[in-house]
């Protein structure tokens, strides 16, 4: 009889056994980031996975995804030593790992789907969202030594698509003539197919374009900006960009079968619906007037494009965000997540007190150094080249109270971030604030909360 290591749960009440989970394996146990990183090796094996170069695991027949269409997957094991086999799968979205992409369907009575549900061997399907699903061995099968073996699989991609999907593996192999079970992990990124179908159909409509800050106003290279108008998309379907959208490590400029150009130049998008389009303006050479159009289906044969319409692009446009409809600037408490802002505006929130540092955002605020185009996500400290001036409450403020004013780091290069030090005087109640720059200035009636403290 073998004698293989298995969870130390079990250990206790089950010391020796023939190759751990003959018929299954606690769920969670692909690798996956999100489910604590724990593969086979907690289980089986005296060291890390991958720790034998002499085997592996990989998936075959994988292709990038169209959503719905059913995908005929191979989980090959191989070890020149081990005659016994199984594994684990799940998938998930990049940019949301915590939902299930997709479902998967045993083929074979070797496999089986099992649904997170709660106990630790999960349990079996339909499995109800938002539970995620496992698929792996029903069976460990046996072969003869170095033989390998190959699990079928079926996974259906999600009917809507949300970027790019990981699929997550991690395999066992073993057997009597081995002293110990080798495991091996594989993750495989999944794009979204280029042939997958856009059905946008009827013809996008512009109202408007604006500064995202203030949500109005005028619009600046590389600025932040909201487009308005109708049928952006079908129905009241939404789209967020995420991680999983990422292009090279730039925001995508076609999401959710929609792009934007403006100046002739495609527009970084990050988020849609049907009335509404929120994107970077792309880096141009020059301001002016110039063309703004969206265009459903793009690059399809049915492809759809508004009327152009003319907005007016300016060097500069600073403007604040706000939090939600107020003119309460969104802002931080420096070091700290914790939003500036009123308890009734924004849960969670708190007043800053008179000498506090604290993280002011905005956008339309011109070049920095080093410089960065549209849809990039900046790394390090990108300060203004433009000279600038902040005024709180009536005080200018001097050199020693900016701590930083630039691009904020490890965002999209449309979002600027200004941390600053509140004036000692500043007295309780909203702090009119606002920021000069390249003769332009911030809009009217943005404001900070303060509260002196014990007060």
């Amino acid at each position: 009889m073998r004698i293989l290591k298995v969870c130390a749960a079990l250990a206790a009440a089950v010391p020796f056994v023939l190759f751990a989970f003959q018929k299954g394996a606690p769920i969670r146990s692909t690798g996956a980031p999100i489910d604590g990183g724990k593969d086979c090796a907690a289980c089986h094996g005296s060291g890390p996975a991958n720790a034998d170069a002499r085997g592996s695991v990989t998936i075959d027949n994988l292709q990038p995804y169209v959503p719905s269409v059913p995908q005929a997957l191979r989980v090959t094991v191989k070890h020149p030593e081990a005659t016994q086999w199984g594994f684990q799968m799940t998938a998930r979205f990049v940019t949301d790992p915590t939902q299930m992409a997709g479902s998967f369907d045993a083929v074979h009575a070797d496999t089986q789907v099992v649904c997170d549900s709660g106990p630790q061997l999960g349990t079996p399907p339909p499995c109800t969202p938002p539970q995620t699903q496992f698929i792996e061995h029903s069976i460990a099968p046996a072969t003869q030594a170095g033989a390998g073996y190959a699990f079928d699989v079926q996974w259906t991609p999600p009917a809507q698509e949300n970027g790019d999907i990981m699929i997550y593996v991690s395999a066992v192999a073993g057997g009597a003539a081995l002293a110990t079970d080798h495991v091996y992990t594989i993750a495989v990124r999944v794009p979204l197919s280029p042939n997958a179908a856009c059905a946008i159909t009827k013809i996008p409509t512009l109202r408007t374009a604006v500064n995202a800050g203030p949500h109005a106003g005028p619009i600046a290279p590389n600025a932040m900006v909201e487009i308005y108008g109708a049928d952006f998309q079908a129905g009241a379907r939404s789209r967020l960009a995420g991680l999983g959208d990422l292009i090279n490590g730039a925001f995508p400029t076609q999401l959710s079968c929609i792009a934007v150009q403006i100046g002739g130049k495609p527009a970084p998008i990050t988020y849609v619906q049907q009335d509404q389009i929120n994107v970077q303006a792309p880096t141009l050479d020059a301001a002016g007037n110039v063309d703004l159009v969206v265009i459903a289906n793009p690059g399809r044969p049915n492809e759809l494009r508004s009327v152009p319409a003319t907005i007016p692009i300016q060097p500069l446009a600073p403007a604040f965000f706000t939090f939600g409809a107020t003119k309460s600037i969104a802002a931080q408490i420096g070091g700290t997540a914790v939003p500036l802002a009123d308890p009734n505006v924004v849960p969670g929130g708190r007043p800053a007190a008179p000498g506090e540092i604290v993280s002011l955002y905005g956008t339309g605020f011109g070049p920095t150094r080093p410089a960065w185009q549209a849809g990039q996500i900046t790394s390090g400290l990108s300060p203004l080249t433009t000279s600038f001036t902040i005024t709180m409450g009536g005080t200018t403020l001097s050199t020693n109270d900016i701590l930083y004013a630039g691009l904020a780091p490890q965002a999209i290069s449309g979002l600027y971030q200004f941390n600053v030090r509140i004036p000692a005087t500043a007295p309780n109640g909203n702090l009119p604030v606002s920021i000069s720059i390249g003769g332009q200035t911030t809009q009217e009636g943005a404001y900070i909360p303060i509260q002196k403290a014990g007060q």
